[in-house]
């Protein structure tokens, strides 16, 4: 019974935030009653979502978004994807501003090389939403190919800065790795699933 109650609180909390723009990948819960135990999050399971998740670089990552509440079709797959890589890329934009507004590393090459990073991660998460908008209007699969395409130079700018000077270490170096998945993915994603 206890477990049922923390189910539900779990559940009030989750529906609670989902009406923001919330990066956090929600991993699924099994509760263990019945023989299989019963899922809390995801009723409605994609099995497709999860055969398509094989063919894409990172398919656990790939699988866990699979799970998320609302996701039932291959389409709503790739949409939660770009959602919460957009969020994603929002939040490490905001983490530069900060840092900049801090005066980390203090050297103008540093903050150069922030300033440029923000910059890309704001054209990352315009080119994000760009295919979202594509994918809902069912525009041209080209179309949305081209976007994500762009979207993926912009997930690589930041490490590349950083890479032609060594002398700087990256303060987001975890999210540069991650946005870069995450993009890879969708990308993938966007490759193996054709328009209806």
């Amino acid at each position: 019974m206890l477990l049922r109650l923390l189910a539900l609180i779990f559940a009030a909390v989750l529906a609670a935030s989902s009406s923001s723009i919330d990066a956090r990948v929600v991993h699924p819960i099994f509760l263990p009653f019945g023989d299989n135990g019963r899922r809390l999050i995801g009723i409605q399971r994609c099995e497709q979502c999860f055969g398509i998740c094989q063919e894409v670089h990172y398919r656990t990552l790939c699988s866990t978004l699979a799970t998320l509440p609302g996701v039932t079709t291959p389409q709503q797959l790739l949409d939660a994807a770009l959602r919460v890589t957009a969020a994603k890329s929002a939040m490490t934009e905001m983490r530069l501003d900060e840092l900049m507004r801090s005066g980390v590393g203090r050297t103008v090459a540093m903050m150069s090389s922030l300033q440029s990073c923000r910059d890309s991660y704001a054209s990352l998460t315009d080119s994000l939403q760009k295919s979202r908008t594509t994918l809902k209007k069912r525009d041209s699969h080209d179309d949305l190919m081209s976007e994500l395409s762009a979207a993926s130079t912009y997930s690589t700018d930041c490490r590349d800065i950083f890479d032609e000077r060594p002398e700087l270490k990256s303060p987001i170096s975890g999210a540069q790795r991650h946005l870069t998945r995450l993009v890879s993915n969708c990308l993938d994603l966007a490759a193996t699933i054709r328009q209806p």
